[in-house]
């Protein structure tokens, strides 16, 4: 259940994570559906008031309050009558497990479709491990960095034309994910 894997990823060291749930006041939303927000996600839902300026800042403020001030604001605007707005916010906090230093980078191209490449800082010193392989079938460069507190930072680079990320994103089921996380 992604539910589950979220909530116990958010339990992780260094992670937080909120949510809530905003609803057109006429909306009618289902007991189920408010006993799964408060358990999987300890939200109950708030009815917006119909004043666009008003439900903006109630919004804004929720963010802001839930995430200890690290994010201010998350709407520039309600939209024009909504029925429901699902919101999360997560945050991580964690150092690289061999903090890195300045003098190991050099300016390498980081390449964009469609556009220039731009070179970037890239470090290049061997005693910053990184875990690497390719898994043709889902056909994705998996890259794994050690981070603080037994946390890593693993990213997932598709091979083939740009716009196959939609492909990678559906077959990624949880068992997937950790399948690969254990290689």
């Amino acid at each position: 259940c992604v539910h589950r894997a979220l909530r116990q990823l958010a339990s992780a060291p260094g992670v937080f994570s909120a949510a809530q749930i905003f609803h057109h006041p006429e909306l009618h939303l289902q007991t189920r559906f408010l006993n799964e927000s408060w358990h999987f996600y300890g939200a109950r839902p708030r009815a917006l008031s119909g004043n666009e300026s008003l439900d903006l800042l109630r919004v804004n403020a929720w963010v802001h309050e839930a995430s200890g001030g690290l994010l201010p604001a998350v709407l520039p605007a309600v939209p024009t009558e909504p029925s429901l707005l699902l919101l999360s916010a997560v945050h991580l906090r964690a150092a690289w497990r061999t903090p890195l230093k300045a003098k190991h980078t050099v300016p390498l191209p980081f390449l964009r479709p469609g556009l220039p490449p731009r070179l970037v800082p890239t470090m290049t010193s061997k005693k910053y491990p990184v875990a690497t392989f390719t898994d043709s079938r889902l056909r994705v460069q998996v890259g794994r960095l050690e981070l603080s507190r037994g946390l890593s930072l693993v990213v997932l680079v598709p091979q083939g034309p740009p716009g196959a990320l939609g492909p990678l994103e559906r077959a990624l089921d949880p068992a997937t994910f950790l399948g690969l996380l254990r290689r």
